[in-house]
């Protein structure tokens, strides 16, 4: 298996010392002899080589033992900003590790670092409080009205559209500040829009730190300027009570601090909830910062932010739990409802006659946002699949026309009704995005994780550390690897044991109920005035 570059022509080979640097490495991924030939110097670490926190940590580990204390690759890259992070190549980890270079610096010790899997999060350590009574706080706030903010993508709105029927059952009003189109399916028919036209994410074919710059540059704060406006005269024409707000949908906290309202974070990923750039890139950390606030002044707010926009003063919750993630420090205001779950439109089209029962189902998906990086992955997860078909079926979510010459027990669909699958499922092969790692667990399904970017590595190492489930390298896993360990998924019990374990915790944190508990808790005392006719909402009263 090589890297993801491929060169034009066969490059020179490599100095002694970078190709010492590479062999060890190579040990790292276990890769195939010829790999390192693939390599050069100016080989990129991050848009090249894919590497894994817990790769990078076991090949900072040997250099160090190697080297000495100046090849702390760890180390050096935590002190760099995110042009020399995803600039940085095979030969500037040379450059740590010759020693005997006569210009170089005395190396200062070492720098204790916090295990790379499992980054530290916001440092206040007080523990989540219990959710309030749903009846005592609808009782005693009275009927409130609610708008909510989400990005446009599939795995943000799924959980806040669960916790927005809850607060329409309990009697609420809830609008939604979005594209009419793309959330009209995925709300249902009965639900209030305010539509403000689609900007839509892509994806990008990044990875690492690049994937970083690109999420933010690319899509946050340009959505967030985009939808602004939209969002405003929403609150101007609803006069919500709260807003409840999509992390990562900047723009809906902007209208908050505007309108001077309470609003609550919703947290539908674990990025933000762990914060890993605090320890591992501070300096990325920082560019964030300075992205948010650059929005701010944009938006016309003044001063600076009084707060980090991801970050509610009032509320943050997060759809997962503690028998995922362990026992982490969360803000004083942080509260993990699991997953939050809520019937979605049947899928009439599946062929559900095609599941075997006599047979294993396994189910392949990276996501809606990774499937312009997924094709090799795929077509090694077929390979690894093809001998299996006297003990399993696979269902794997992709393109029609992007996986070649899939075998009989595997079924390849642009669209997969996850979790109408859930049931019938004894695992799920995943790269490892919080909304999909979450439904799984709930239901007691385990899982095979290839995480790529974002909070995708946190995820995966929180399924493997509480037993749930095995973890692989994407860009590095060959058939054989990715075969073998999802056989250690789908055979050995402690991990189906730890995923029901997972489900029924999750079950006790109460998922969209108790998120709507809490969201109740910011409704002021007394009831508001009607809010003005708006004619642009879209949807029933």
């Amino acid at each position: 298996m090589t890297p993801a570059m491929t060169p034009a022509t066969a490059p020179r080979p490599l100095p002694p010392l970078l190709r010492e640097i590479a062999e060890l490495l190579r040990a790292v991924l276990d890769q195939d002899p010829a790999w390192t030939d693939t390599l050069t110097p100016d080989t990129l670490l991050d848009a090249e080589l894919h590497l894994e926190s817990h790769d990078l940590a076991a090949w900072s580990l040997a250099l160090r033992t190697r080297y000495g204390p100046t090849a702390d690759l760890a180390a050096h890259l935590t002190t760099l900003d995110l042009d020399a992070l995803t600039t940085f190549t095979l030969a500037d980890v040379a450059a740590l590790a010759d020693v005997a270079a006569p210009a170089a610096p005395a190396a200062a010790p070492a720098r204790a670092l916090a295990p790379p899997s499992l980054p530290s999060p916001s440092p206040a350590v007080r523990p989540s409080p219990s959710p309030p009574s749903a009846t005592a706080t609808a009782t005693g706030a009275g009927r409130g009205r609610f708008l909510f903010v989400s990005l446009p993508l599939f795995g943000h709105v799924h959980p806040l559209a669960a916790v927005a029927r809850e607060l329409v059952g309990r009697g609420h009003e809830v609008v939604w500040a979005g594209s009419e189109a793309f959330l009209r399916p995925l709300v249902g028919e009965g639900a209030v829009i305010a539509p403000i036209p689609l900007r839509a994410h892509r994806g990008q074919a990044d990875h690492g730190m690049a994937a970083a710059r690109s999420r933010w540059e690319g899509y946050i704060v340009p959505h967030a300027r985009h939808t602004l406006p939209g969002i405003e005269r929403a609150v101007a024409a609803f006069r919500p009570d709260v807003l409840a707000v999509d992390q990562h949908a900047v723009a809906g906290a902007l209208a908050a601090h505007r309108a001077g309202l309470p609003w609550a974070s919703l947290a539908p990923t674990t990025m933000e909830l762990t914060r890993p750039y605090r320890t591992a890139a501070p300096r990325v950390e920082e560019w964030i910062e300075r992205r948010m606030a650059d929005t701010w002044t944009a938006a016309g707010l003044p001063g600076a932010p009084p707060h980090d926009l991801r970050f509610s003063p009032h509320l943050l919750i997060g759809f997962t739990g503690e028998a995922l993630t362990g026992p982490l420090p969360w803000p004083d205001n942080a509260v993990l409802v699991g997953p939050a779950l809520a019937a979605r439109k049947p899928d009439r089209d599946f062929p559900w006659e095609w599941l075997d029962p006599t047979r294993r189902q396994v189910l392949v998906t990276v996501g809606t946002l990774s499937l312009d990086l997924a094709a090799d992955f795929h077509a090694r997860m077929v390979e690894a699949l093809r001998p299996l078909g006297d003990r399993l079926q696979a269902i794997v979510a992709a393109p029609d026309g992007t996986v070649a010459d899939p075998p009989p027990h595997v079924l390849v669909r642009p669209r997969v009704p996850v979790l109408e699958l859930m049931p019938r499922l004894d695992a799920v092969v995943s790269h490892g995005g919080l909304n999909t790692v979450c439904e799984a667990l709930a239901h007691g399904v385990p899982l095979l994780v290839a995480p790529i970017k974002g909070d995708q590595p946190i995820n995966a190492a929180q399924v493997a550390a509480a037993g749930a489930g095995r973890r692989v390298r994407f860009a590095h896993a060959r058939p054989q690897t990715l075969r073998t360990e999802l056989l250690a998924v789908l055979n050995d019990p402690a991990h189906a044991a730890a995923a029901r374990r997972i489900k029924e915790s999750f079950a006790a944190a109460g998922g969209a109920r108790a998120a709507a508990d809490h969201l109740e808790t910011l409704l002021p005392t007394r009831p508001c005035p009607p809010p003005a006719p708006d004619p642009t909402r879209s949807g029933p009263a």
